[in-house]
């Protein structure tokens, strides 16, 4: 990958366009938003991937992802939990099952695991919603 670092930002050229990374985001996409990102596309693709193998249906999933970070070295992140909501029909025993699965082969989350902890959880929509 090739990378022109310029004043304001940090930019590359992809099949699908132009990427600018900076911390101003009315610049470019800012860093954290980025690493986040891409540990959400790698395991929310997983995730459905593994749901279609094991033949369970769904209309619709969410993710939501909460950061921690510490401010005293360096704003670093130390926490990531995901959490996503599921419309359609799982038992705990087959989500837990499903979560673990996606920690143990996402390549995002293996690349990080061993200096951020992550926790994935998936969790079926409550029929009242």
């Amino acid at each position: 990958m090739h990378y022109i670092i310029e004043e304001e930002a940090v930019t590359t050229s992809l099949p699908h366009g132009s990427l600018p990374v900076s911390k101003n985001p009315e610049v470019g996409f800012r860093p954290l938003e980025l690493f986040v990102t891409s540990l959400a596309g790698c395991s929310g693709t997983l995730l459905r991937n593994l749901l279609q193998k094991k033949r369970i249906s769904y209309q619709s999933l969410t993710m939501n992802v909460d950061v921690t970070r510490d401010t005293e070295r360096a704003n670093r992140i130390t926490k990531l939990h995901f959490t996503v909501e599921m419309d359609g029909e799982i038992s705990e025993k087959q989500a837990s099952s499903i979560a673990e699965l996606v920690l143990k082969n996402c390549g995002m989350i293996q690349s990080v695991i061993d200096s951020i902890e992550i926790t994935f959880e998936l969790t079926r929509l409550s029929s009242n919603e």
